[in-house]
This record gives C-alpha cells, structure tokens and sequence, in this order.
C-alpha cells in the first residue's frame, strides 16, 4: 500500500493487491474507488506507487500496463502520461500543480563500459525523464551484492514534497542525520543536520525487515539475482519526511522506540520534538504521511492488518 493526502483533504490509499486506489474522506468514510484490476482501459495491475498531484488529479506507476496513469479527481481515466516499459518511478510523492516527485533507478553503462546503477529522485512533469534532478548518484552494478544495491538505491533515501513545490531529502544512513531542502526548480534552499544516535535493531527487527525486503523483491519480479538482503544491524538516524499545511518539515526518527519526529520551521529552526506514545512497537515499521493538519500512517508489515492511523497535528 502506498498512502497520500489530496490537496481536496481527502485520502488515497493505493491498493496494489487489487489493481485500485481507494478514496476515503477525512473521517475515514469511503468515498469511491478509483481504477480495477485487470488489463482493460483504466485498469491495473500490480501498481507500484501512486501521487496525487497538486491539480487534484492522480497518477499510478502501473508499470506493467505501460507507464503512469493519469486520472481526473473523479476517477475518470485520461490514459498514460508517460510510458514505461522498464525502470519506472518509483516511491511517487505529488508536488504541486502537474508534478510529482520519484526515485528512479537506470542500470547503464558508463564512458568505459561498466555497468552502473543510476539513482535519481526528481520532479517529473508527464516526462519520462525528471525536469529537474534534486540527487543523481552512480555506483558500480554489482548483481551478486543486492544487500548494498538496495541500501544505496531503493533504501538509500528518504524524501517528500510540499504543495508549494519544495522538496526535502535525506539519506536513510545509521550514522548520518541531514535532510537538505531544495526549490521545485532545484535550487538548495537549507540543509538540516542533528545529532546521531546509534540504537541497534533486535533479532525481531531484523528478521522481520530481511523477509519484507526479499519479498518485496520477488513481488516486484526481482530477476538475474540471488534474493537474499540482510539488513544493517543499527537503526537508521531518518526514517521519514513530510510537510504540514504550515510549511514545518516533519522529520521521522528511526532510532525510537516509540514513533518520534523532530519538527522544524520553514527555516530550518527545530520548533519541538513529537513523540506517539502508546503505539506500540509494530509503530516502528509505520509510514507517514502529512496532510495540511493531520498525520496519516500505516504499517510496512505485510503481516499486519492494513489500518490507517490518524493524528492531529499540533498547532
């Protein structure tokens, strides 16, 4: 599942299981269903991620029906924005007006003939290329490390976008706490650093985040590769982002064991710290999302019963 707040305040939840996104109002009452599972016009299957841009409409990564589809905030099918048929966008965030911003990888070689992994996150316009870059990394291709594949490409960031169009990026390291924020045209707007603190991960945590990932990977049909990921023993310093409806960046911790945040202003200044007490530890794997006063989230378990968690936003 993939979550996102509307800029109509209501919420998308992507269902990749049954090829649909799910629409619900803010008192968590169903609205409408957006989209089937299957391979006929509008229809998905297995969809990857999903944005809800800032004109309202929503676009899904459904890769293996051809690219991104493109759907009017009534659900009505406007066809593909761009085609894909290898290397989609990925981990999709909308931004504002007809943009979204997503992680994309490229295995290509370089002037010398080696093969690399290129890991871009950028703002995409119903391009297939970003329009603007705001990370473009290259490591060598290495297809008997998909350990270090994945935390340096498809674990290796964390990122979000604001309705006014900035983005915010950090690398999702067990020793590095820094989210840099950029302009939607690319320009570095400020850099945000903390102090690390190291927590190590328990068995369970470990165990839980191997058999995660591997599945994952073979329900992306991960091929050419043995399957097999073991996760870094420590926690990571960022967990997450997001923006509120005041422009304060929300910084998700990962070294809690309760879901933590640092909260900044649109500055950089950090404003407070917000814990969510009582959640658990299955709270460790949620994922956030940020409305324009609320905070959404859901476990990453695919053991869990799917729930979305919301929670006011301190003034």
């Amino acid at each position: 599942m993939s979550l996102e707040a509307g800029p109509d305040g209501l919420v998308y939840a992507l269902d990749r299981a049954r090829g649909c996104v799910k629409v619900f109002g803010p008192d968590g009452a169903f609205a409408r269903q957006i989209g089937s599972e299957g391979n006929g016009p509008g229809e998905m299957v297995n969809p990857l991620s999903m944005a809800v841009l800032g004109d309202g409409r929503i676009a899904v990564c459904a890769a293996y029906n051809g690219g991104i589809y493109d759907y009017l905030p009534d659900g009505t099918w406007q066809g593909l924005s761009a085609e894909f048929t290898s290397n989609p966008p990925m981990q999709m965030e909308g931004a504002d007006s007809c943009a979204y911003v997503a992680l994309k990888l490229d295995v290509e070689p370089d002037e010398s003939g080696n093969i690399m992994v290129r890991v871009r996150i950028g703002r995409y316009e119903e391009s297939r290329e970003p329009v603007v870059a705001y990370l473009d990394e290259s490591f060598p291709f290495d297809p008997t490390n998909l350990t270090e594949l994945m935390r340096a490409s498809y674990f290796g960031y964390a990122f979000t976008a604001s309705r006014d169009g900035r983005v915010a990026v950090a690398c999702m390291s067990s020793s590095e706490y820094e989210v840099q924020v950029f302009s939607d045209d690319g320009a570095e707007l400020l850099t945000i650093t903390g102090e690390p603190v190291q927590a190590a991960k328990t068995e369970e945590e470990i165990a839980g985040e191997k058999a995660f990932v591997e599945g994952l990977l073979q329900s992306m049909g991960a091929s050419g590769v043995v399957i097999e990921y073991n996760p870094d023993p420590l926690r990571n310093q960022v967990a997450g982002l997001g923006f509120d409806g005041a422009g304060r960046i929300w910084v998700q911790l990962g070294t809690g064991e309760v879901p933590s945040f640092d909260v900044y202003d649109a500055q950089g200044t950090l404003l407070f710290r917000a814990e969510i007490p009582g959640a658990g530890p299955d709270a460790r794997s949620w994922e956030i999302e940020m409305g324009a006063d609320t905070m959404y989230a859901f476990s990453m378990d695919p053991d869990a019963y799917q729930q979305i968690f919301v929670i006011p936003l301190p003034e």
